[in-house]
């Protein structure tokens, strides 16, 4: 008896030998959206001076504090492009060979610099403001999701995975 090609190879394998992109960046691109969906509320919330439907006490203290703006602009719209750059990064990567690694980049330069942007503006929240919004804490564990998943479609595809090892090398 002839066996074929194993059933059981792993998406990374077949990615990786097949140059396909992994199904992981059409998840980034929907976490993108879903986190554009949550900063476009809050910045255009922010923008018309209404407050936002909460269902803890504190989403209006923080979004109304001297931390939810920086140079006059909404923490939120940041947020947003943060977003909107992920998702689209995430598109593309999706449609590009997996060597083509200059949106897969930018993804990840984004996303890091949202996990940061996350990190001390949640610290910001509990510990100097002294209140918890629903929708920042959301927008934070998305970023937060998408950057594992980015590294595990990074892992999966190689190239991208073996530049950013390099670098921390």
């Amino acid at each position: 008896m002839v066996s074929g090609s194993n059933s059981s190879d792993s998406e990374s394998e077949s990615a990786a030998v097949l140059g396909r992109p992994s199904k992981l960046w059409l998840f980034i691109a929907l976490l993108g959206i879903a986190g554009l969906a949550v900063t476009t509320y809050l910045t255009s919330n922010a923008l018309s001076h209404t407050e936002v439907g909460c269902s803890i006490s504190g989403c209006n203290t923080v979004l109304g504090s001297k931390w939810s703006k920086i140079f006059g602009i909404p923490v939120s719209a940041f947020g947003m492009a943060t977003y909107a750059i992920i998702m689209l990064g995430a598109l593309h990567a999706y449609q590009s060979p997996i060597d083509d690694l200059k949106r897969r980049r930018v993804v990840a330069l984004t996303t890091a610099i949202g996990v940061l942007a996350s990190i001390y503006l949640t610290a910001i929240e509990f510990f100097v403001i002294k209140a918890a919004c629903q929708y920042c804490i959301t927008s934070a564990v998305l970023v937060a999701v998408v950057a594992g998943a980015l590294i595990v479609a990074a892992r999966k595809e190689g190239p991208l995975w073996s530049e950013i090892r390099m670098r921390s090398d």
